[in-house]
């Protein structure tokens, strides 16, 4: 009974991880997002779940260029909030 289980547990712990994967990889095949930057793309597959190291092999990059692309993007977008409310004042 105990080792019923365990080959169960441990054919969840492979198959889990695959499954969510296909399902973000559907997900971004169904947002059209060959007009997306890259950037996007690793955003949107964070925002699913998805570990950095994953979202890189998914793309076809590495996870420092992930880890930069998002950091340099999370810059620009706070740059043009402060720029957005210099105009207002």
């Amino acid at each position: 009974m105990a080792s019923e289980k365990s080959t169960q547990e441990s054919a969840q712990e492979v198959w889990l991880p695959i499954i969510g994967r296909a399902l973000a990889l559907l997900c971004l095949q169904a947002r059209r997002v060959k007009d997306e930057t890259l950037a996007d793309k690793a955003r949107l597959l964070e925002s699913l779940g998805l570990p950095r190291k994953d979202v890189a092999d998914m793309l076809g990059t590495s996870y420092g260029s992930i880890s930069e692309l998002l950091s340099q993007a999370k810059k620009r977008k706070k740059g043009r909030r402060k720029r957005a409310s210099k105009k207002a004042r």
